[in-house]
């Protein structure tokens, strides 16, 4: 179940780890421009952004195991579509089995952030 909006549409998240093969890493970099520009265009993306491990920023870097997003969507379905749409989907990066796209209830806050 989720809340509506004054659109009629409803908050997803999506939480899409990246894929553990060789090269990942390496393929998120090469591929991260068109996937970020493709999201950035998209009225319908909330917040999006890159997860990072919690040891990343004791050890002085920044590694990357998986993307957040929330969308605004009218289903479930609809998200869905989105995300098998996305470069990080058809290339291999977001590992496809364990992809995981839930409604969202917003309780405070706002997730317009730039």
């Amino acid at each position: 179940m989720s809340v509506e909006l004054p659109s009629g549409k409803s908050i997803f998240a999506v939480w899409a780890p990246d894929s553990d093969a060789p090269g990942t890493m390496e393929l998120r970099m090469k591929v991260g421009p068109a996937h970020g520009a493709k999201l950035g265009a998209d009225p319908n993306n909330r917040v999006a952004g890159p997860l990072i491990c919690p040891e990343s920023p004791a050890e002085g870097g920044t590694k990357i195991f998986g993307s957040l997003v929330l969308f605004e969507a009218n289903s479930l379905e609809e998200v869905r579509e989105k995300i098998e749409q996305d470069i990080y989907w058809t290339s291999g990066v977001w590992d496809k089995s364990k992809l995981t796209i839930l409604p969202f209830l917003q309780r405070s806050g706002s997730v317009n952030v730039a």
